[in-house]
């Protein structure tokens, strides 16, 4: 079943074009993943879908209903969250009550959001550093959190942004498990990630952004063999068959 619908989706900053007329959609229940050189326009793809940023063209529908350009907490409260290339803790805080912001989208009060911040902290496997200042963590730890903070607002529809990034081997794998696991728990995902042999791994279909356009979409093995892919990344692709 279709969950989320990009239709046309344009997005200019003083006359740059950095996303031009994508259209994007995403079935429940899969893992899509979202590829592309440095300056393709994820990101900011990203940021239209989850209301950051206000679209100059084109419409998104999730779950049957127009979300183009409603506020980031409206998206949310509708169930779409999202994490951040660049991890965003309040550093001050508690690992739990870092998750206990995203777990009030739906809580009705403080012991309830502690409730659910738990359960999620211990989901991605934190427990043990509820208490724990998050400044005081790794930068691994910090993505997980940021992962526990973003499913702790009740999403259907989870948006990852490179959670991987800066990850060593051992973490990446962790991280790949995770995925998994969100998904096992009924959350769709779609995520951008420059670990590609990740990416390929976990994702049922794959989408290439080039110069803020739409360059191919396909399985991972249909993307690996797909020769204007090839050329974006100057070759890099054709690695990817180890991945398959």
């Amino acid at each position: 079943m279709k969950l989320l619908s990009a239709n046309r989706l344009t997005k200019k900053f003083l006359g740059l074009v950095a996303v031009k007329e994508v259209d994007l959609m995403i079935n429940q229940g899969e893992i899509l993943g979202l590829i592309g050189p440095n300056g393709a326009g994820k990101t900011t793809l990203f940021n239209m879908l989850s209301g950051y940023y206000r679209a100059d063209g084109g419409q998104v529908l999730f779950k049957g209903e127009d979300i183009t350009n409603l506020e980031s907490h409206q998206i949310c409260k509708k169930g779409l969250a999202r994490t951040f290339q660049i991890v965003k803790p309040f550093g001050k805080l508690s690992a739990l009550e870092n998750v206990m912001v995203g777990a009030f989208n739906r809580a009705r009060n403080y012991p309830e959001a502690a409730e659910i911040a738990a359960h999620y902290l211990a989901f991605v496997g934190l427990d043990h550093k509820k208490e724990t200042q998050v400044k005081e963590l790794t930068i691994g730890d910090q993505r997980k959190l940021e992962m526990a903070r973003a499913l702790a607002t009740g999403p259907q529809l989870l948006l990852l942004d490179e959670v991987m990034a800066g990850l060593t081997p051992t973490e990446v794998s962790m991280v790949m498990d995770l995925v998994l696991k969100v998904r096992e728990n009924g959350v769709t995902v779609l995520m951008i990630e420059h670990i590609m042999a990740a990416l390929m791994k976990l994702s049922d279909r794959v989408l290439v952004l080039h110069h803020g356009e739409k360059l191919a979409e396909g399985t991972p093995a249909e993307i690996v063999k797909n020769p204007k892919v090839a050329e974006a990344y100057l070759g890099e692709v054709e690695m990817l068959a180890n991945y398959q």
